[in-house]
This record gives C-alpha cells, sequence and structure tokens, in this order.
C-alpha cells in the first residue's frame, strides 16, 4: 500500500491514489448528510477492500446508527483490520477508537479521538467523531471547545472548512453562546447552503431564544435545498413543529408529525423514533388529543426497547409502552435497566446514574402517578444533561417535571 497525504495533509494509507479521493468525497456526502454514503463506500471497498479508513468509516457509520445488530458486523471489520498491517500510527489510533467504542468505552475512544486530534487536528473524520461522541456524553463546552482548537489552524479554502463553521457553532449554541452561534451558522450557510448541521445549528438559536417566527422562515427557505439527505432532515422537521408549538399553533405541529415524522419510522433509525414520541408526548401535555398515534408506534418500539447503545435513545423507545401502560413490556424493559446499570461500560454507568430513575419516572409519568414521578425526577435532575442529547431535546424532561408537579397539587 501506498502513503498518500490528501490536501489537509492528512497521511492515508491506499491501494492508489484515486482511493484517497473517492474516500474524499464519501467524506463530503457523509458531512451533507446525503444518502448516497455507504453505497459510495461499497464502491471503494470493491476496489481497495484493505484500505484502512474505508473499513474504520463504515465500522463508524455502523455504530452511528446507535443499534446493537451491528456490533457483530463491525467487529468483523475490526478484525480485517487487525490482519492488515499496513497502516500509519493516525490509521492505528482511529482503529483503537473504533475498537473501545464498540466495546462502549465510549470515553475511552473519545480519549483517543482528542489525543489524535493533538497532532492532526485537519483529520475531519475524526474531528467530527469525537463531536458526535461529545454530544451524547452532554459535555457541550468540551465539544465545542474541541471543534475550536482545530478551527485555529484551518484555513477558509480548506476542503470541509464550511462544514467545520457549522460544526463550531452548534458547540457555541450548546454552551449558550447564542449570539455567536447564530453568525457563525450563518455563515458556514452562506458558504454552503446545504450543511444540514450549520442550519441545525441556527435551528437552536431560534428554540433556545423562542423566535419561533424566525426559525420556521429559516427553515422553510433552507428544507427545499435538501435534496437527496438521510433521515436526519427529518429532526429539522421536528423542530419545525416545535416552533408551531411555541405559536400554540397545535394543528400545524400535528400536520407536521403527520407529514414527516411516520413514514420514515420504517427505517428503523433511532432518532425518528426520537422525534416521534417526544412530538407526541409534548402535544399531549398541551391538552392535545393525538388519537391512537401511539398505537402505531408500538411496533418499532417493542423491536428496539431493550437496546443498549444509547441510554437517551432507548428512554425515547421506553416511551411508548409507558404511554401504552403496556406492563408485560415494561417490565421485560426494566428488567434489560436492572442488568445495563450494572455492566462496566460507559452507558452502563450512565444506566445507574440517571437512566435507571428516569426510566422509572417516565414509567410513574405514563400511568399517572405524578406525585412519584416529581420525586424521582427532582433527585435526578442535575444529572440528566448526562444522558447526552441537546438542551431542546432534553427539555423534554423539563416539561415531564412541570406538567408532575401542576398535577400533584
Amino acid at each position: 500500500m501506498e502513503q498518500v497525504r490528501d490536501k489537509l495533509g492528512i497521511t492515508y494509507s491506499v491501494k492508489t491514489e484515486s482511493s484517497l479521493e473517492a474516500f474524499n468525497n464519501i467524506i463530503e456526502s457523509y458531512l451533507g448528510n446525503l444518502d448516497d454514503v455507504m453505497p459510495k463506500l461499497d464502491a471503494l471497498l470493491e476496489v481497495d477492500s484493505t484500505m484502512p479508513m474505508a473499513l474504520v468509516l463504515k465500522g463508524y457509520l455502523m455504530k452511528l446508527a446507535g443499534d446493537p445488530k451491528f456490533t457483530r458486523p463491525i467487529k468483523h471489520f475490526l478484525s480485517q483490520l487487525s490482519e492488515n498491517n499496513i497502516q500509519n500510527e493516525r490509521e492505528a489510533l482511529h482503529i483503537a477508537a473504533l475498537q473501545a467504542w464498540t466495546d462502549n468505552h465510549n470515553d475511552k475512544a473519545l480519549d483517543i479521538l482528542e489525543t489524535l486530534l493533538v497532532s492532526d487536528q485537519k483529520d475531519m473524520l475524526a474531528l467530527r467523531m469525537a463531536h458526535y461522541m461529545h454530544f451524547y456524553a452532554g459535555t457541550a463546552e468540551k465539544m465545542r471547545d474541541s471543534v475550536n482548537r482545530a478551527i485555529q489552524v484551518w484555513g477558509e479554502d480548506d476542503p470541509f472548512y464550511a462544514y467545520l463553521l457549522g460544526m463550531y457553532s452548534f458547540g457555541l449554541e450548546e454552551s449558550g453562546n447564542y449570539e455567536e452561534a447564530e453568525k457563525l451558522g450563518k455563515k458556514a450557510i452562506l458558504l454552503n447552503p446545504k450543511d444540514v448541521w450549520a442550519s441545525h445549528a441556527v435551528t437552536h438559536v431560534f428554540q433556545m431564544q423562542k423566535r419561533s417566527d424566525e426559525g420556521i422562515a429559516w427553515l422553510e427557505e433552507l428544507i427545499p435545498q435538501w435534496r437527496n439527505t438521510n433521515n436526519f432532515v427529518y429532526h429539522l422537521h421536528w423542530h419545525k413543529a416545535l416552533f408551531y408549538l411555541g405559536k400554540k399553533d397545535y394543528e400545524t405541529a400535528l400536520s407536521l408529525y403527520d407529514q414527516h415524522l411516520i413514514s420514515p419510522l420504517t427505517d428503523d433509525f433511532y432518532l425518528d423514533i426520537c422525534n416521534a414520541t417526544s412530538l407526541l408526548w409534548r402535544l399531549e401535555m398541551l391538552g392535545i388529543d393525538v388519537g391512537d398515534r401511539w398505537q402505531a408506534l408500538a411496533s418499532y418500539a417493542e423491536n428496539r426497547i431493550c437496546d443498549d447503545e444509547l441510554v437517551f435513545s432507548s428512554l425515547h423507545y421506553l416511551m411508548v409502552p409507558a404511554r401504552l401502560k403496556n406492563t408485560a413490556l415494561l417490565k421485560n424493559a426494566m428488567d434489560h435497566y436492572q442488568s445495563w446499570s450494572m455492566e462496566e461500560t460507559n452507558q452502563g454507568a450512565i444506566c445507574k446514574l440517571v437512566g435507571l430513575p428516569l426510566a422509572e419516572s417516565i414509567i410513574q409519568f405514563g400511568a399517572g402517578d405524578y406525585t412519584k414521578a416529581k420525586q424521582n425526577l427532582n433527585l435526578i435532575q442535575d444529572n440528566i444533561f448526562k444522558i447526552g442529547g441537546s438542551h431542546a431535546q432534553r427539555h423534554l424532561f423539563d416539561d415531564f417535571k412541570n406538567y408532575a408537579e401542576a398535577q400533584s397539587r
């Protein structure tokens, strides 16, 4: 294999230089949330089956799906990588990070990536994976700082620079610097209007500042430009529905649910169920009759109720049987949470600290036992951020607490 350096100065082990060109084209698609990432990656591996970073990327993408069914194929890629002795030090660190992540030692994987970024600040894949892991660790300031360190050494003419700017915007927003987040997010969109993540960062600014009309206008201008995107685009429709909740236009919010949040559920991607369950429960707490929409979610939740990838997403699956009062499924789920909380993994520790009591609160809330739900939520209030997700997503648990307090008076 050859050692070839790309335009950012990052060295790759490849069969031919064309493999590196194809790989960076795939990274561009990944950063743009396009739906052609996996077909392009499979095509690359057809012609360069031992390219370390192509194999690592496939493993990363499967971990990003948040589905335990991918653990076995990821381990297969790792075995291929261990048999492939042609790799440089940076690639070896990526392999170690993927191994740690596959073993559910997320903190270790993140530490490895941040170590890698000390010497390779222009490794966009490492930056993006660290960004994701900080997000689901609830460490907003570290997510911001991770990108800030890198952005000091990037130039505006560097490939992927606009995407990096959008990532920084999101880190600033989650850290509470809304003015700078909006400024940089809009700059990123000017450079690249198709950057869904940058638009998402600005959307969050509008959400946190309750600027619903601006948020709706922002999304209505950008959404038509997002063609051939992956399921993340539906999360932006979820945000749009939240803006309508802010305007007390509940009919439009429910219409957006029906138009954009139901059909993607068949893809079995965790964020889609998170969008659906959290919006339905918000609507019901506002006194809106959602009809039989909970029942339509039952099969999706039943299949994933015992996932152990992310506490954040598993809690959203739990909301469905809690709302439907499916006692048998709830028992299975709580048995799973009990065993999960005993595991010596990153998410196992989070489950023990906050996931298990939060699961109990969700079940109590669904059963109408608002006094117990409120008591449990009060006990863990300061640690809920550790399940990860955004402030806007975790506001659902604030709404639970406020609603429970009102109902238990």
